[in-house]
């Protein structure tokens, strides 16, 4: 079940057990907050246990009495997130997926602060990869900061991001380019991982270049937000198909030569910046 589908399945049924996966950390107590808001369990009674607890001594606590008289749930944090309140057999958890939610619904929730517009928040949602835990943060340092529309000099960029921001300045012969990489280097990303992420935007240029897919379709294909490839395709009329394939063929190369050791990963990154001039 999506985050997003849990307050509307909670009026309906509660569960015995919930297990919350994905990296929006958000999400994740936000879902909490719903569940023991659902069953009227005070934070109070929720009791904190590490991975790796029995569940003999799991359920020995749901049976104790609760002293707020609202019931016990028990917690558990890891990799995965438990929240036990009356069983802990396997058949009746529920898992409620936290990954980061679509960009329209996370604009949406920015928008409910009126300082946003959709401009603002659109940009705000992408920088943080719509991550929401990521998003309130930068939301809250925004607003300390008392101008919403300095996004750019206040806002910490995701590695994505950032990774977007080099390829759309190589894709625009920009100048600047030189600069954003060299931000993003001292930023301590590996530098095979910053190749790794050029020779696919590379990729994603051929693809673009050489598919008569819809922009939708296409990033179903190659698993990236469609406003990549819609501004892909505006950005890049200046560049032939045979040119796309060519640069695609030429990044190929450039990371066969890494992987065989003739050619360092940061040399390779300065080449393949060189297509682009």
């Amino acid at each position: 079940m999506l985050f997003q589908d849990l307050r509307v399945s909670l009026k309906e049924k509660i569960a015995p057990g919930y297990v919350f996966v994905g990296s929006d950390i958000f999400l994740v107590n936000k879902s909490i907050d719903l569940v023991l808001s659902a069953c009227n369990i005070d934070r109070l009674g929720v009791i904190n246990m590490d991975e790796g607890v029995g569940v003999d001594q799991i359920n020995a606590s749901l049976m104790n009495v609760s002293m707020f008289g609202s019931g016990n749930a028990v917690l558990i944090r890891g990799e995965k997130t438990y929240l036990y309140l009356k069983s802990t057999n396997p058949k009746d958890i529920v898992e409620i997926d936290c990954n980061p939610m679509s960009e329209s619904l996370v604009v949406r929730m920015i928008m409910q602060n009126k300082e946003f517009d959709l401009a603002l928040a659109t940009k705000l949602a992408r920088i943080c990869d719509n991550n929401f835990s990521h998003v309130s943060n930068e939301v809250e340092k925004l607003l300390s900061y008392g101008d919403v529309t300095a996004i750019d000099q206040i806002v910490t960029k995701t590695e994505k991001y950032q990774i977007y921001e080099l390829s759309n300045a190589m894709l625009k012969r920009d100048p600047r380019s030189g600069l954003i990489l060299e931000t993003l280097l001292q930023s301590g990303i590996d530098d095979y991982a910053v190749f790794s992420s050029l020779l696919f935007f590379v990729r994603r240029l051929w693809y673009t270049k050489s598919s008569d897919k819809t922009d939708a379709d296409l990033a179903k294909v190659l698993g990236c937000n469609p406003y990549a490839i819609t501004a892909l395709r505006r950005d890049s009329k200046h560049i032939s198909k045979d040119k796309a394939n060519d640069m695609y063929k030429r990044a190929l190369l450039l990371e066969y030569q890494i992987k065989s050791g003739k050619i360092f990963a940061n040399r390779a990154v300065t080449i393949l910046m060189g297509e682009f001039v």
